[in-house]
């Protein structure tokens, strides 16, 4: 299915962009996505072929090394790498948050560190923020950093860290002081290896089983001052500016949702029951409608919300947050149709559907749940209607 252009930017650019990302993941990432998914292993060969292409550091200034180019091209490239191999588009989406927060918050001495050999594909960086008891609220957080000379040691357990067991640094999150809620908590850029900071349980997930969820655990851990990167009292700052993970998350779900309609639209041209082929059953017919309508809606909610994240629009997280909140409940629903369709043989190993129903579940928990994002959406509306806006 042809999808519609963005609404500003240029639209044979991106198309070429599209084309091009589209040919890597059929050639290199799909082959092995779902042998990835049996065997629970990261794509990380993935990695350094994405950035031999441009993508692992797509949104990385130039001067680090990266392609400079906008979160629109980054939708682009997730959205197409996501039909093939989800857990790699994955990769792009975690490069990008990384990168956002190192550029937008980092001193010259750690972006200088970090984002060369981001872009490069050499390293990744996994965003340690959450605890057993603290996944969206952040002022519950337990983890702490105690002045330590020029430095703080580091105490604390986070669980379910996307590439924990792949990453070569951490940007982990810990409570400076006693000012409740969010106001203590700082961010530090922690390197793999360093001593006191370990892994703990790997996770083994329902869907995403390539991602090297894990624990990470600090005990005792000591670091620098200059490897604080979020400073106490900053956090609401910082996790209002990361629109990078807002677009690309419901991104990888329009990727998804894409491919599973047009596996079945495929199928059901093929498979014939009852003297003609299935696509001419008027409930074939309707299912097939609800989808398009569902994934043309999430393209055109995705990539509006994108292009005004790139223009520094005010209200572009809020448009991000209902582009992912509709997105994650349409994709989902998307592709369970494509299963039914497809019947026994969608829910067999031997086609993807099953896979992709399990990956595509992951994205309405990871990046802020829908609970959180309804509450978020509707105090959107309320300061909008407070203010005087329309």
């Amino acid at each position: 299915m042809p999808p519609s252009a963005p609404l500003n930017t240029d639209p044979e650019e991106l198309a070429l962009m599209r084309d091009s990302a589209r040919r890597l993941a059929n050639s290199a990432f799909r082959p092995r996505a779902a042998e990835w998914d049996r065997e629970a292993k990261p794509p990380l060969p993935n990695l350094r072929t994405l950035a031999e292409n441009g993508l692992a550091g797509i949104t990385v200034a130039e001067e680090y090394g990266g392609s400079g180019a906008t979160i629109v091209h980054a939708v682009v490239a997730a959205e197409e790498v996501a039909r093939a191999c989800p857990v790699t588009a994955a990769l792009i989406l975690a490069n990008c948050v990384n990168a956002e927060i190192l550029q937008a918050f980092g001193t010259e001495a750690q972006r200088r560190k970090y984002l060369p050999p981001l872009a490069a594909g050499d390293i990744l960086g996994a965003w340690a923020m959450t605890e057993a008891g603290a996944g969206s609220d952040a002022g519950e957080m337990r983890a702490t950093a105690h002045p330590d000379g020029d430095g703080y040691v580091i105490t604390g357990t986070k669980c379910f860290i996307t590439r924990a067991a792949i990453a070569d640094f951490f940007i982990f999150f810990a409570r400076v002081g006693d000012a409740p809620g969010s106001k203590a908590v700082a961010a530090f850029l922690i390197d793999k290896g360093t001593a006191g900071l370990e892994l703990g349980a790997r996770d083994l997930h329902m869907g995403l089983r390539g991602g090297a969820s894990a624990e990470v655990i600090a005990q005792e851990c000591r670091v620098s001052g200059e490897q604080m990167i979020v400073a106490p009292g900053t956090l609401a700052k910082v996790m209002r500016g990361l629109n990078q993970a807002r677009v690309l998350n419901p991104a990888i779900c329009l990727g998804i949702a894409a491919e599973a309609l047009d596996l079945a639209v495929r199928y059901a041209h093929e498979r014939q029951a009852f003297g003609r082929n299935i696509a001419r059953f008027q409930g074939i017919q309707w299912m097939f409608a609800d989808m398009e309508t569902g994934v043309e809606a999430m393209r055109l909610m995705i990539y509006r919300a994108a292009e005004m994240l790139a223009a520094g629009d005010p209200d572009g997280p809020h448009r991000a947050a209902t582009a992912k909140l509709f997105a994650g409940e349409t994709a989902f629903d998307v592709v369970n149709k494509a299963m039914q369709i497809h019947g026994g043989y969608g829910y067999s190993t031997e086609f993807p559907l099953e896979r992709m129903l399990r990956d595509v579940r992951a994205f309405q928990l990871g990046g802020g749940t829908n609970e959180i994002l309804r509450n978020r959406i509707a105090a959107g509306l309320y300061r909008r209607w407070e203010s005087g806006q329309s």
